[in-house]
């Protein structure tokens, strides 16, 4: 997405002509973005439609996919390429990945442009601006073993007879099949996010409100970056609730409640970007605070219960005060 267009605009949001320029030229690239994936959505489904024209619908009315894994039913008839399976399936998971994959591109309002003005201002803070695609990599880690077995079984290095481990292994390569076409697609609505690293397993994901109503008027709100930390803890943990509660409190975050889906606590902060940087700061000192409370706490937590257990089995001794309660001592700040 990076290089999908030649020239990169530098954005300029101090002022409100600048504010408005630049509106524009995200709302240009973006469209722009979005024709070039219809595009390639188009050309994936019609090389998909004349495969299954020319080649896999005169093979479709005799058999089903159960029958093209049995062994009675393996052969090779009309028209049909070989490595049927291997062909068929290959090119049937590519076209729905991509096809959902693109569809999954338009909606992501993030344009060449404002890639580049964020990785800027990110890089003046001290940090690095990425892109995380992990359904790509999965998707072909999944389909290279797909395609693997299927060619044994074109080329009839596996055969089937009808014996019980034949019938399992029929059975869960099918789920596997599944797993390969469904796992990727959800990757890409859950995994393939904007990120900045802060650290080794922490980072905040980025993602756009955007607005594409034309608006005469300035509006500062008509742009905006959600800022999102990785998940901290549990909502079901006490202390880490507490603690959330207090420094989102103290740094003026946006509190969500957690979904059902994913019960884990975020940081969540809100930005316009003119003043990204300042927002940025304010959620990276929110995980530094994180950092050094919930780890110091769990810490005096685990040394009070060794310390409970040691004085349980041989006794507490004179020097030593009994109540070395910290984790209450902070919950009660």
């Amino acid at each position: 997405m990076r290089n999908s267009l030649k020239s990169v605009v530098e954005l300029n949001f101090e002022d409100e002509q600048g504010f408005k320029d630049s509106i524009k030229t995200i709302r240009s690239e973006y469209i722009k973005k979005a024709l070039k994936s219809i595009v390639y959505i188009a050309i994936v489904l019609s090389v998909a439609l004349s495969y299954l024209l020319y080649c896999y619908l005169p093979y479709i009315e005799s058999n089903s996919f159960n029958n093209l894994l049995a062994y009675e039913s393996f052969s090779l008839e009309g028209n049909i390429f070989p490595l049927n399976l291997t062909l068929s399936w290959t090119l049937f998971s590519t076209c729905i990945f991509l096809v959902v994959y693109y569809i999954r591109l338009t909606q992501v309002k993030f344009t060449p442009s404002l890639i580049k003005y964020i990785e800027r201002e990110t890089k003046y803070a001290g940090f690095e601006f990425t892109k995380k695609i992990e359904s790509v990599g999965l998707f072909m880690i999944l389909t290279a073993i797909s395609i693997a077995i299927l060619f044994y079984i074109d080329t009839k290095l596996i055969q089937f007879n009808g014996s019980f481990l034949s019938i399992i292994f029929q059975h869960s390569f099918f789920v596997y099949l599944l797993v390969n076409l469904i796992l990727p697609i959800i990757f890409i609505f859950k995994n393939d996010k904007f990120a900045i690293k802060i650290k080794d397993n922490v980072f905040v994901l980025c993602n756009l409100h955007y607005n594409f109503r034309k608006n005469k008027e300035y509006d500062p709100n008509l742009l905006g970056i959600i800022l999102t930390s990785n998940r901290l803890c549990s909502k079901f943990d006490k202390s880490g609730k507490y603690i959330y509660s207090k420094i989102s409190g103290n740094r003026w975050l946006i509190r969500n409640e957690p979904s059902t889906i994913s019960p884990f606590l975020r940081f969540e902060e809100y930005s316009v970007p003119f003043n990204f940087q300042k927002q940025f700061l304010n959620i990276v000192l929110a995980l530094n605070e994180w950092e050094n409370n919930y780890i110091s706490n769990l810490v005096s937590l685990n040394y009070y219960f060794s310390n409970t257990v040691l004085n349980y089995k041989y006794g507490t001794k004179q020097d030593e005060n009994p109540n070395q309660l910290i984790y209450l001592k902070f919950l009660n700040q």
